[in-house]
């Protein structure tokens, strides 16, 4: 493993897209400052722009850092240096989350305080914290299927497919009958269904990304 060209191809990346991301930092907190308008309509566009903001900056991420970077010429280029397919492998996924994380981290640590200090329910903190991190499976997911397949097709159903996934989770996620009954409390509930979901959620990231890791590790070819 050569961590001295894996660093420097994090570091090109992070500087293409540090941006971006910061850019969509600051407009997830104005959507997260508009859900505390007291207003339904303002709430409703705040809460759909946050959610817009972190599943649009992991897409763009996403399909970018890996997929587009293959079709241009920038990719022979890194296909020349010292490096192995499994290099590049971690090169995208660990940068690649790195630095999404860099604006889920922003937006998610900002919106926590935001809710706590307004008249929203604290209620909604455990099911807000359980949706930020099942989008960060999505887009640890979404990573590793640009990485795998190199495709833009199999790249855009993926999302599609997660995009879709996420939607009939929340509803799930609210259905339970320990976390939905509590969301309009003036308290976060952290209990144990909570904490088990987080912990389900942080463990599938780490079994996709192995998997991934060892998929490329068997071979020899960088496409």
């Amino acid at each position: 493993m050569n961590t001295f060209m894996i660093t420097k191809l994090i570091t090109k990346d992070w500087h293409l897209y540090k941006d971006y991301m910061l850019g969509y930092a600051l407009l997830g907190i104005i959507s997260a400052g508009l859900m505390v308008v007291p207003s339904y309509t303002v709430y409703y566009l705040g809460f759909i722009g946050l959610i817009t903001v972190l599943i649009g900056s992991s897409a763009h991420l996403a399909i970018n850092i890996v997929v587009t970077e293959k079709k241009e010429s920038q990719f022979s280029f890194i296909t020349a240096l010292p490096i192995k397919p499994l290099d590049y492998a971690l090169s995208k996924i660990i940068g690649g989350l790195v630095i999404y994380m860099v604006s889920w981290g922003i937006i998610v640590i900002t919106t926590v305080p935001i809710i706590y200090f307004s008249h929203l329910p604290n209620g909604m903190l455990p099911m807000l914290i359980i949706c930020a991190v099942e989008i960060l499976v999505a887009t640890t997911l979404l990573l590793c299927a640009g990485v795998l397949s190199g495709s833009m097709a199999v790249t855009m159903v993926t999302m599609i497919v997660l995009n879709l996934f996420f939607n009939m989770f929340i509803f799930a996620i609210a259905g339970i009958q320990s976390i939905g009954s509590n969301i309009e409390s003036t308290t976060a509930v952290f209990n144990s269904t909570v904490y088990t979901l987080i912990a389900a959620e942080i463990l599938i990231i780490a079994i996709v990304i192995g998997t991934t890791i060892f998929i490329k590790s068997r071979k020899a070819c960088f496409l």
